[in-house]
Formats: structure tokens, sequence, C-alpha cells
């Protein structure tokens, strides 16, 4: 192949990658204005799965079945059983301290407020629904994203480890905007552990697994928080 075929053909893959990043990652970003201003808590929630869960999955998915992504692009790849508990562990238990504990730390710093937030849901069968299956899509789609495609996404740019960890993290960070400044910081820096973690394994599902765990024990009710609270 000459250098000029070499050269459009990468240009090619290139549109493609930076097609598929603003199909991926756009919903995310204008998905906060459903927490502005949907008040039904079932709009809220269709809106939700179909912007953020199922329409980011559905592309992922048709990526690696045409073959136009491998699975390993988007850190679909398989590890050993006691690696995977370990990476879970660490990541779950790491991400929830911050999660627990971050706010307080940062509570002087300059900011703004929350914007606003999702509807109450009044279905208890809903509820629950949305905290079980609900917050496993987001561990699984949102890890899909902003760990897997970014790093794919951003490794075409720079070779850098600590530059795609800063750079996803904050892109991760910011779709959290609605919610308030140190929220955008907090969970830039949880991002940070996760694409720490994946740069380290290169597999996503512990991770996965961990964004639901930490997500699970904030929202849930089920786990007392005071066992994570260090300050």
């Amino acid at each position: 192949m000459s250098r000029s075929s070499e050269k459009m053909e990468q240009r090619g893959t290139t549109g493609l990658h930076i097609l598929v990043f603003v199909l991926l990652v756009s919903p995310f970003y204008l998905n906060d204005f459903a927490s502005i201003f949907i008040k039904d808590w079932r709009l809220w929630l269709f809106i939700d799965y179909v912007g953020v869960k199922l329409f980011p999955l559905v592309v992922a998915l048709w990526l690696i079945r045409s073959k136009k992504m491998r699975p390993a692009e988007f850190g679909l790849t398989t590890q050993s059983v006691p690696s995977f508990l370990v990476v879970f562990l660490i990541v779950a238990l790491v991400g929830t301290v911050i999660d627990q504990n971050g706010y307080r730390l940062i509570a002087k710093l300059p900011g703004y407020s929350s914007l606003g937030d999702m509807p109450v849901i009044m279905s208890l069968a809903w509820n629950w629904i949305d905290l079980t299956l609900g917050l496993l899509l987001v561990g699984i789609v949102e890890e899909l994203v902003f760990r897997g495609y970014m790093h794919t996404f951003l490794s075409r740019f720079t070779e850098s480890s600590s530059a795609i960890v800063a750079i996803s993290s904050v892109a991760f960070g910011l779709i959290h905007w609605s919610l308030g400044l140190h929220a955008v910081m907090i969970t830039s820096i949880i991002g940070a552990v996760f694409m720490i973690a994946y740069l380290r394994t290169r597999a996503l599902p512990p991770v996965m697994l961990a964004h639901f765990a930490i997500n699970f024990i904030d929202f849930a009710g089920v786990v007392s928080k005071s066992i994570f609270k260090l300050v």
C-alpha cells in the first residue's frame, strides 16, 4: 500500500472515530436538560433510558457486529476471575470512599448550585427497576463510552496515559453538569480512578460492575453510607 493510500485510509478511520465519538458522547451532555425541565418521572425515565442507555448501547453493538470496530476497542476483553474480583473490589471501594467523602472535603470551594435533578419516581416497582437494572445499564454504557471508546479515540491523538486520564475524566465529570460544579469535580476524580484501572487491565467488565456498586450504594439506601465516611 502506498503512503497516499495509507493516509487516505487513516483519514477515513479518523473520520469514523470522530463521528462515533459525537454520536456516543453528545446524548450524555444533552440528557441533563431533562433533569432541569422535565418534572414527570415517566417522561424523564423514557428520555433517560432511550437517550443515554439504549442509543449508545445500540451504536456500540452495531459497530461491533458490523465489524467496523472490535470489542476490545470498547474495553470488552476477558480476564481471570481473581483479577476481575481484585479490580472490582479495589475500584468499588476507592470510588465509594471518594463519593461519600469528597463533597464534604470540597464543600467550601466556590462553584454553582445544582440546576436540577431527576424527579422522584412514584412507582415502587419502577423505582427498584431503576435502582437495579437502570444503574447496571449506567455502569455498562458509561464505561463503554467514557473509558473503553474514549481510550480508543484519544489514543489516536496522544500516547500519554496522563493526558488520556485527564481528558477522559473531565469529559466524564462534565456529563453531570446540571448537578453543580462540585458534582462535576467529584465525578471527574472518580472517572480518573476508573480510567487508571482500565489502563492497568485493559478490561472494563470489573470497572462496569464497580461503577454500578458505587451508584447503588449512593442511591439505593440498602448499604449504610456511614461505613465509608472518613470525614
